[in-house]
């Protein structure tokens, strides 16, 4: 088949005719109907590339075809261009209505009517590739738009994300997201806090559940029957591998939503943890503040007890020195040796008094510390 431009010629002058060939069957594909139906006829089977259309014709006119081919969506942008004796400015103002592209009056100069042709092939071609840059823009936009709005789907997980308090929560908003992206999933998650597995329908049967663990340990994307799977650490998303089909952009938003539900997994781990280490703090605390205060009380039953033995052996020994006969000045002296054995008591009972107030500071701290993780885990 040719490659050079097909130009219809319809023209019922036969002298018109043969200077057309002569001129144009060098560089074009000349084709030739010599009437207006004709020419609709044929364009319907075969599609020039211009046609050189005669005003006077029997039946319907130049002015009718033209008009009738602009109604066509499917050849309306087809360039025509009209050829008449008639040069009056109505004539010209009827094909422009017509829908005509340009106007030559016979007899036509060869050189006019190949500069005419050419400069109209030139126009319909760039033309052309406005339309295809149009098309592809316009494409661009849409998809540049549905990616946009997609993303904003998977942002919105993230942030929904962290409002969810435990792994049967994450799930169904792992769920959600995704049946707004139309796919039907069902996701485990494996984590500290132990394993659940849910479908679109609730809780996986126990084979489901079989095959969620089975292609947790085939990597990042597999592909097992009917089914495309996202794994990481502790998620793996299955969804139909038909939904899949010819949208590479969904498994991109499929693995961004398994790596932020991964990230909350850790994150609900991590403060399952906290959570447990501040409970044993508070019991820690609980049980020193018990043990300080048990301390305490057998401190002040000490000191009133060793109070009273001091009393009593002073009495005593002021007894003892009546009866044994002691001078004053031995007296005095046994007198001070017990009241530095008293001092010296005291003392050490005033150390730990000492100590139990370092205790109860140390105590306050571990308070202090499990109160701080609690909010740390809170946030």
């Amino acid at each position: 088949m040719s490659n050079r431009p097909k130009i219809l010629l319809v023209e019922d002058d036969n002298c018109s005719v043969d200077f057309a060939l002569r001129v144009l069957s060098s560089e074009y594909d000349v084709l030739h109907v010599e009437t207006g139906q004709a020419a609709l006829n044929f364009i319907q089977n075969d599609l020039p590339d211009l046609i050189l259309l005669d005003v006077n014709m029997p039946g319907m006119s130049g002015y009718q075809v033209c008009q009738t081919l602009r109604n066509d969506d499917d050849v309306g942008l087809l360039p025509v261009i009209f050829l008449s004796s008639l040069n009056s400015d109505e004539e010209r103002l009827a094909g422009y209505e017509a829908g005509g592209d340009d106007y030559l009056t016979k007899p036509v100069s060869a050189n006019e009517l190949r500069f005419k042709i050419k400069l109209q092939l030139a126009i319909q071609t760039e033309r052309s590739r406005l339309k295809a840059d149009l098309s592809n823009a316009f494409s661009t936009a849409m998809t540049a738009m549905s990616s946009t709005a997609e993303i904003g789907v998977a942002l919105q997980f993230l942030r929904t994300s962290l409002t969810c308090s435990n792994y049967a929560d994450l799930c169904r908003e792992v769920l959600n997201t995704l049946g707004s992206y139309g796919l039907e999933a069902s996701v485990q998650i494996r984590g500290q806090q132990g394993v659940i597995s849910i479908g679109a329908n609730g809780p996986c049967s126990p084979l489901e559940e079989s095959v969620l663990t089975n292609m947790s340990g085939h990597g990042r994307l597999f592909e097992l029957a009917s089914r495309t799977s996202c794994s990481y650490d502790h998620i793996t998303i299955s969804v139909a591998r038909d939904d899949l089909e010819g949208h590479g952009r969904m498994k991109d938003n499929l693995a961004m939503v398994a790596e932020g539900a991964n990230a909350r997994i850790l994150a609900l781990d991590t403060c399952a943890a906290l959570t447990r280490q501040h409970a044993a703090l508070s019991q820690l605390s609980a049980n020193t503040r018990m043990a300080l205060q048990s301390i305490a009380q057998h401190h002040r039953e000490q000191g009133m007890k060793s109070k009273q033995i001091f009393q009593e052996l002073q009495e005593r020994l002021h007894t003892s020195m009546l009866s044994i006969g002691i001078t004053d000045s031995q007296g005095e002296e046994l007198a001070q040796l017990l009241l530095n054995a008293a001092n010296k008591a005291r003392a050490l009972f005033n150390e730990n008094l000492k100590t139990s107030a370092h205790m109860n500071d140390i105590l306050k701290q571990l308070e202090g510390a499990g109160n701080l993780t609690s909010a740390e885990c809170t946030a």
